[in-house]
């Protein structure tokens, strides 16, 4: 497996579980019943792209991270709730972005189509926050 591809992929596998580990807590912060089930499909959803991006390193060949990215940290030194959500939706904004500028190097078709599909995931979970926060911080 190409350095780079596997290093780009277990980048993105510890954003994913960074992600995963933030929406369980952000779950039970989370006052109305809404938002937490918002909140444990968008985590539910971060860790199966984790696993996918594990066996598809795996599948061409590399080691898979069994790292979580530092983003943990960083949404639990926000203060409230709505910028735990901000901060959030910008780290799947940037999952997305990754994946828009390495997509086209990539070979593998099946991976590709991964790619695409997890990159329309985030897209939808980004709207369906952003709808959330629009709604207001009383509703959180």
């Amino acid at each position: 497996m190409d350095t780079e591809l596997e290093s780009f992929l277990n980048s993105l596998g510890e954003a994913e579980r960074a992600g995963g580990r933030v929406l369980h807590e952000l779950t039970d912060q989370a006052q109305s019943l809404e938002l937490r089930e918002l909140l444990k499909k968008v985590g539910h959803d971060e860790g199966y792209y984790a696993g996918e991006l594990a066996a598809h390193v795996r599948r061409l060949g590399g080691a898979p991270s069994t790292k979580t990215g530092d983003f943990v940290e960083k949404v639990r030194a926000v203060d409230n709730l709505k910028g735990k959500l901000e901060l959030l939706n910008r780290g799947q904004r940037w999952v997305v972005r990754k994946i828009g500028e390495q997509i086209g190097t990539i070979a593998d078709a099946r991976l590709r189509a991964f790619l695409r599909v997890m990159a329309d995931g985030h897209d939808i979970n980004i709207g369906a926050l952003d709808k959330a926060l629009a709604e207001g911080a009383e509703k959180l």
